[in-house]
């Protein structure tokens, strides 16, 4: 499949709210907070960035939305990655992953840090995590609620 990794467009914008709402293991809260992320992106209100995986045809198949941490100066946040679920596991995430690692890459020592839930609905993402090799950089037990930790991943680009 040929795909083009690219910033996200304000034209994006349906079809990337689209995606949120397709996934089956974010909550209505984390919906709606990726909605938000969203929407301050393309308007530029926040230093969110969005890179878009988008077929030859204009499909949009998934998106990485990735931002700077407020005081640091080489430490970034990943918000949110997703894919189309019909077009999972077919690399996409990865190739987003790689591009968004390259683009920090032009900022020498970056590290990257991913907040995960550690509940089973969230087991893919935190494989895929360490086969990219994010390691756990620290765990907060109930954080997110009774039996939901909060699992955070790092990676020295």
């Amino acid at each position: 499949m040929m795909i083009t990794i690219r910033p996200a467009t304000m034209a994006d914008r349906k079809q990337l709210l689209g995606l949120v709402l397709a996934q089956d293991n974010f909550t209505e809260e984390e919906q709606e907070v990726a909605r938000e992320v969203i929407e301050d992106s393309l308007f530029k209100r926040d230093d969110y960035q969005i890179l878009t995986a988008v077929e030859k045809n204009g499909a949009l198949l998934g998106f990485v939305c990735y931002g700077i941490i407020p005081m640091t100066e080489k430490s970034f946040d990943l918000y949110w990655i997703a894919t189309a679920p019909e077009h999972g596991r077919r690399g996409i995430a990865s190739q987003l992953l790689s591009a968004m690692e390259t683009e920090l890459n032009k900022s020498a020592g970056a590290v990257v840090y991913v907040d995960t839930s550690s509940t089973d609905g969230y087991e893919r993402a935190r494989s895929f995590y360490e086969k990219n090799g994010y390691q756990v950089a620290a765990r907060f037990s109930n954080f997110y609620k009774t039996g939901d930790d909060r699992v955070i991943y790092r990676k020295e680009l």
